[in-house]
């Protein structure tokens, strides 16, 4: 007989005694500091998880939370909005803390991913308290919406969202930062915009179904130096009209408008993309006037291996590897603040940027 666990405000998280695989089963209601290591989950999410006003959540690299495919929903706050009236949650009002490593990300992702329908709400930042809160080295999938971010600025960070119905939503006031993440295979919007301010900075935003980022035409958005492409039914919607307006000259000719943002395929390892760029590349005759070790020129071509395509809908862990091919390469914000973990200029997408964010 399955066992039921219902919480209250007055007490703390817990979670059933994990069994001999270090599986962990988890809902209610978090209201001091509470630690997901990874050698304590898998965490089972079977119903919705509120973190309350005080409290912060602090989930280690390489945790994976999978989201049970029958999670009941059980009313811990007033519903946000019609999703998530039917659909679990987890809901900040405290803090959360999900920071993995690059090679090491903390992991969110449903039971069944072969479901067609979203499994879940997703993590809703309601008036999350951004000085404690940071989303990074995260992958997130099979959610109606990955991040809603409501009244907060926290900061979301080198992290992967794919395969939801929206990648990130921001309403209703605050500036959540949003820097240097892949927001693709989404399917209305990577990034939707109402009544919010957003400061979008150095993202790949690419192959979302309908639209790359949706706005409402009245939030003041802060925009720059982001790659965004391939989104079926435009790039942008009720945006300024100056985004993605192509001007001439620049690093990346005549793909870039005037604020650094490039409209053009970020080029993954492995797609064809990089397969065409790698054939032209291989074509190009060599001027030997302006080799200067000229034994290089007798040296045999070097082989390339088969190409291994991939479906740009279809890209998931195996495939956002930047190829060397790639424009989103050192195009990012020139700011110091910035800058790759070997100081070069920032890196469009996860795999840029610091590892650590100073406050």
């Amino acid at each position: 007989m399955k066992t039921k666990f219902f919480f209250a405000l007055t007490v703390t998280f817990l979670a059933l005694a994990a069994p001999a695989s270090g599986e962990q089963r988890v809902s209610g209601v978090i209201t001091r500091e509470t630690r997901w290591k990874a050698e304590d989950g898998p965490f089972i999410l079977e119903g919705d998880l509120l973190i309350a006003r005080g409290a912060t959540l602090v989930i280690a690299p390489g945790a994976e939370i999978i989201i049970k495919a029958d999670a009941q929903k059980r009313f811990l706050a007033a519903p946000f909005d019609r999703a998530d009236s039917t659909l679990v949650s987890i809901r900040v009002q405290g803090a959360i803390n999900s920071v993995g490593r690059r090679n090491n990300p903390i992991t969110f992702r449903p039971e069944n991913p072969a479901l067609t329908n979203f499994a879940w709400r997703g993590i809703i930042l309601d008036e999350a308290d951004s000085r404690h809160s940071e989303i990074a080295f995260t992958q997130i999938s099979g959610a109606a919406v990955a991040i809603t971010a409501r009244n907060t600025n926290t900061l979301i960070r080198n992290s992967a969202f794919e395969n939801c119905n929206i990648g990130i939503l921001a309403l209703q006031g605050g500036s959540p930062r949003i820097h240097n993440n892949l927001i693709t295979s989404n399917f209305t919007a990577g990034i939707k915009i109402e009544r919010s301010n957003p400061h979008i900075l150095n993202n790949i935003i690419v192959f979302n179904s309908n639209w790359g980022m949706w706005c409402d035409n009245s939030s003041r958005i802060t925009f720059r130096y982001n790659c965004i492409f391939g989104n079926g039914d435009g790039n942008f919607f009720d945006c300024d009209p100056e985004l993605g307006k192509i001007t001439r000259g620049g690093r990346n000719r005549d793909s870039t408008d005037a604020n650094g943002n490039i409209v053009m395929d970020p080029v993954f390892t492995g797609s064809a993309a990089e397969a065409r760029a790698r054939e032209i590349d291989i074509n190009l005759q060599t001027d030997t006037s302006q080799v200067r070790d000229r034994r290089l020129l007798h040296l045999p071509n070097f082989q390339f291996g088969p190409p291994r395509f991939i479906d740009p809908t279809q890209i998931g862990a195996e495939g956002r590897q930047l190829s060397g091919y790639s424009p989103c390469i050192n195009a990012g914000d020139p700011a110091g603040k910035f800058k790759n973990v070997d100081g070069t200029r920032n890196t469009m997408g996860p795999g840029g940027g610091p590892d650590f964010w100073g406050r």
